[in-house]
């Protein structure tokens, strides 16, 4: 809820205090500690299980932004290229769909602690 001020704002006309301010703000950084790790994203375990679920999710939201809409992603698998998947790193591969015009190569690597999923096609 905001409140009006019953009076006009004016800048601050005070050179010492705004290099104050300023210097506060720069020297404080980034937040650390038990408050920003609470805030931050948790991140992906670094298994083929999860990498497996990123590589079709992303199949399915790349499906749609490259086909006809009344081609529906209907993804059925990853097929691991040789030599197949290391757990924290990756790999690369291809995603089966149940239309044969669909599915395509991916690219997954696991990078800090997040997978990052790459689709060559479309």
């Amino acid at each position: 809820m905001r409140e009006r001020l019953s009076r006009p704002v004016k800048p601050i006309r005070n050179a010492a205090l705004a290099g104050f301010v300023t210097a506060a703000v720069l020297t404080c950084g980034p937040a650390t500690g038990p408050a920003a790790m609470a805030n931050a994203a948790p991140s992906d375990p670094g298994d083929q299980t999860t990498a497996e679920q990123r590589i079709i999710d992303g199949h399915v939201v790349k499906q749609r932004g490259c086909t006809h809409p009344a081609l529906a992603p209907n993804p059925k698998g990853v097929i691991w290229d040789s030599p197949g998947f290391t757990p924290n790193a990756g790999g690369t591969g291809t995603v089966t769909d149940a239309d044969p015009r669909l599915g395509g190569q991916f690219r997954a690597d696991w990078v800090d602690g997040r997978w990052r999923i790459g689709y060559p096609y479309c």
